[in-house]
């Protein structure tokens, strides 16, 4: 998502919590005015957190869990009862190992002690607090994940387009993304960066499995994030080599080629009848299991799918004007060789149109890449085209939204944005920049109501205290009216 402001992502702040009411009980002894507050959840718990926690800070944890009645502690000791594990990836070490709370808590559960080893999610639901258990299994769109872990919105659909995340659900194009899988994935992409071997890293994750559900997809994350071009990844359109992003000949699975499914946990098999189940999911092979293609055909011979997987290559290598070459020979091509199905059948099978790159895709990637080289006029032109090849592509309309505000075209920018809110009203993308559009027209009272329809998708991300702001100055706060002489005076 493009972002015009100069508002930086900040550290999350979470906003001051109240007890909910079913979980405590109040009882005032008039005398002396105390109030002793019994049955809370955490009477009696000595509450230690590891790991990234997603819904707050460390700090604001800490005092809720006082609140609750628990006593919070900064070390995992005997007289430990619950370690909470944060759900912004996972409790690993810079050099790859469970965290050492973790690895503390295990042992002094397999030497007799009673401590619960919670997610955050599950801990956040013993306190009743199901709004924030909501908030972070919510799924987001690529440019809200962008915002709330800093990571680049491009970055965020390579990994999506290498089968490294999948979306939950697509709305008009726009997918949804589950926030612990994208924020594994990054945590997994930083400690390889970083040098930490992917054995150590596969070591901890299965560690981790016998304490947290989930981690059986952050072990098939690793193992695409660890591929070169010894392994490729095969999913509903093929073959597909994970470091370049190229397209290879498909092969067939009888050929006593071995197929590996990070959901077999090691196991292989020949038959495609073990599979069924999971056809939607990206597994790898080997690379001898399917013809390297590309490399054995000179690039006149590639095919409008090889050009535009070249051209999203190219695009995240930063290589912007090869990129925009890329997709235009895809667009080229498009047309002649969709012609041709089309002469050989006069209702052509969605498996022979699938072959094809969805020319709204292609436009739109490639307004991207020209918009990143300065040319913004002409990723307009080509955010144009999309739209006519897919009317409903909210993400083109937002898109066209962003660049014609930041031309000064204001009106064509609110109909580009309201169209994409009138498409998906609960898209927070297009919600965020009507809203900041409308403040910057100076209507600022009609930016109110988006602001706070944004907020019901975004209360805890960089955005949202920005959004509670402008509610609060653009809110008229009530001013009593004068008193008279008989009310002074009675």
């Amino acid at each position: 998502m493009i972002d015009r402001t100069s508002l930086e992502p900040r550290e999350i702040v979470s906003t001051p919590f109240a007890h909910p009411e079913s979980e405590i009980t109040v009882d005032t002894a008039i005398g002396n005015g105390k109030i002793a507050v019994s049955s809370l959840p955490l009477v009696g718990e000595t509450v230690a957190f590891t790991g990234t926690l997603a819904s707050m800070t460390h700090r604001d944890a800490i005092r809720l869990v006082e609140q609750y009645g628990g006593r919070a502690t900064h070390t995992v000791s005997g007289s430990t009862t619950m370690l909470v594990i944060g759900e912004e990836g996972w409790p690993l070490e810079p050099d790859g190992g469970t965290s050492q709370k973790l690895q503390q808590t295990l042992q002094l559960v397999a030497d007799g002690s009673n401590i619960r080893v919670l997610a955050e999610s599950d801990w956040l639901q013993l306190l009743g607090l199901d709004e924030r258990r909501e908030e972070i299994r919510r799924a987001h769109t690529p440019a809200m994940l962008s915002r709330l872990l800093d990571v680049p919105v491009g970055m965020i659909r390579r990994w999506a387009r290498l089968g490294l995340i999948r979306p939950v659900r697509r709305v008009c194009r726009l997918p949804y993304f589950a926030y612990q899988e994208v924020a594994s994935a990054r945590r997994l992409a930083m400690l390889l960066d970083q040098g930490v071997s992917a054995d150590i890293l596969e070591r901890s994750l299965s560690e981790l499995s016998h304490t947290m559900a989930g981690t059986d997809r952050s072990l098939a994350q690793l193992n695409l994030l660890v591929q070169d071009d010894k392994i490729l990844m095969r999913d509903d359109r093929g073959v597909l080599n994970p470091r370049t992003g190229q397209r290879l000949l498909d092969f067939d699975v009888n050929d006593g080629f071995g197929v590996f499914s990070p959901s077999d946990e090691g196991t292989s098999s020949n038959d495609p009848t073990d599979h069924e189940e999971a056809d939607d999911e990206t597994i790898s092979i080997p690379f001898s299991s399917a013809r390297p293609d590309l490399q054995d055909r000179r690039m006149t011979d590639w095919n409008a799918e090889e050009w535009f997987h070249e051209g999203c290559r190219l695009t995240e290598e930063e290589e912007l004007e090869s990129a925009i070459n890329a997709f235009r020979n895809a667009m080229s091509l498009l047309s002649a060789e969709f012609a041709a199905v089309r002469l050989s059948s006069e209702h052509p099978a969605d498996d022979q149109l699938s072959l094809f790159p969805d020319p709204a895709e292609v436009n739109f990637h490639m307004a991207d890449a020209l918009y990143r080289t300065g040319r913004v006029e002409a990723a307009i032109e080509r955010y144009y085209c999309a739209i006519e090849s897919a009317p409903d592509f909210i993400e083109a309309w937002t898109q066209l939204g962003c660049l014609q505000s930041q031309l000064d075209q204001s009106d064509a920018a609110e109909q580009s944005l309201a169209t994409a809110i009138s498409i998906h009203p609960e898209n927070p993308d297009a919600l965020l920049h009507y809203a900041q559009l409308l403040d910057q027209s100076q209507r600022a009272t009609e930016a109110v109501d988006y602001w706070k329809q944004y907020l019901q998708h975004d209360c805890r991300g960089p955005w949202s205290d920005h959004a509670r702001d402008r509610i609060a100055k653009a809110t008229p706060v009530a001013v009593p009216a004068p008193m008279s002489g008989d009310d002074l005076f009675g």
